[in-house]
């Protein structure tokens, strides 16, 4: 039984110093959300992309939206939009001829250029999944 008691006196106070068991919570980052409208387009055709949830940005911020087959790195077309101060946006662009049917990508292709995304932290990329029609 004493040596319960001893163990109990030190965890109670290994818990008592600060920062030794315990984290402080995790920084809050922002990151917009996006849609698509109309949200299964046929190649070629002009969509809008929009913010359904905005994230404040600095004065003077220029996005490069950009649309791409999902999974793949090549972007196919973008359109440049300059936010309002509480980060929302809605750009036209085309989603290109040469897309393939099926899952694709809006995404704000400098995003992290003007946001902070904490050190260590892994960050979301702001973009959106759709899918493109048969032509």
């Amino acid at each position: 039984m004493p040596r319960l008691a001893a163990l109990a006196v030190a965890a109670l106070a290994l818990g008592a110093l600060p920062g030794c068991l315990a984290s402080g919570p995790p920084a809050s980052v922002c990151v917009p959300e996006l849609t698509v409208t109309p949200d299964d387009p046929k190649p070629g055709r002009i969509v809008t992309v929009a913010t359904t949830h905005a994230c404040p940005v600095p004065d003077g911020t220029e996005w490069v939206v950009r649309i791409q087959p999902a999974g793949k790195p090549i972007p196919l077309a973008e359109a440049k939009v300059k936010p309002d101060g509480d980060g929302s946006f809605e750009v036209s662009i085309t989603v290109p001829p040469t897309i393939g049917p099926g899952s694709a990508i809006a995404w704000i292709a400098n995003y992290w250029d003007t946001a902070q995304c904490p050190s260590g932290a892994s960050c979301a990329s702001a973009e959106v999944t759709f899918t493109v029609a048969e032509p």
